[in-house]
């Protein structure tokens, strides 16, 4: 899709809410508002609903926008990325407050299917992760479509709380991101299983431990090896001593 054509669907989006909160919402109403015809309008979006629910995708897409426009982004550590993007997306919300209020859940949160927001956000994660070199190599292990989508609930949920936040200036919620993108930060920038790795393969080289497990491998192998016949010789002596008897 174009540029011009992206900021004509959020143009349409943006006064399909004033009219939605003003009890309004209708295609005849948008069309004299924007000044677009019904078949423009119908070109973008296949439906009346479908109009109000891209505002959740759309504010994904402006953050893009946003975030191309600062120089040192990719600067930024993984946990100031995801707290930034959690602190812009609440600013931008409050501004159509009313509207969040009244359609997130049935929206986005209560919704069974993927939906153009959640697909937007996981594309976003995984953009932020799959750029940023300080990433632990052993954290590929944890690292995947399944890491992805979970961060992507665990954000919906952020956004659930601070709906729902009525502590002063949102400071539980604050708090709550703080907390959450400082620990993924630890998760996945620890080195500890990364040297833990290079200790283990220096400790092998370095200390013979290759050859200690060789030599273990041949001791067991030996107890599965068939015993051979042992061969009693009888001195001559022994046959007297029988004779005498």
């Amino acid at each position: 899709m174009t540029t011009e054509k992206l900021n004509t669907k959020i143009e349409l989006t943006e006064a399909a809410i004033d009219l939605y909160i003003e009890d309004k919402f209708s295609i005849p109403n948008l069309t004299d508002k924007t000044g677009k015809t019904a078949s423009e309008i119908y070109a973008l979006f296949p439906n009346k609903k479908s109009i109000l629910q891209f505002y959740y995708p759309s504010l994904v897409i402006r953050y893009r926008a946003m975030i191309g426009e600062i120089e040192d982004f990719d600067s930024y550590t993984i946990a100031e990325k995801l707290s930034n993007f959690c602190y812009t997306l609440f600013d931008m919300m409050d501004d159509r407050r009313a509207f969040v209020e009244d359609t997130f859940e049935k929206y986005e949160w209560k919704c069974t299917s993927n939906t153009e927001f959640r697909n937007e956000i996981k594309d976003l994660f995984t953009d932020f992760f799959t750029t940023d070199g300080r990433i632990a190599t052993s954290a590929g292990f944890i690292i995947g479509d399944l890491f992805y989508s979970s961060l992507r609930t665990q954000y919906l949920f952020l956004v659930k709380f601070w709906l729902e936040d009525e502590s002063e200036d949102k400071e539980r919620t604050f708090a709550l991101v703080d907390k959450l993108t400082g620990f993924i930060e630890e998760l996945v920038y620890s080195k500890i299983v990364d040297k833990g790795f290079d200790l283990a393969k220096y400790s092998v080289s370095a200390f013979g431990f290759s050859q200690q497990v060789e030599d273990f491998n041949e001791w067991v192998s030996s107890w599965f090896e068939d015993e051979h016949e042992v061969e009693v010789e009888i001195t001559d002596e022994e046959d007297e001593e029988t004779e005498d008897e």
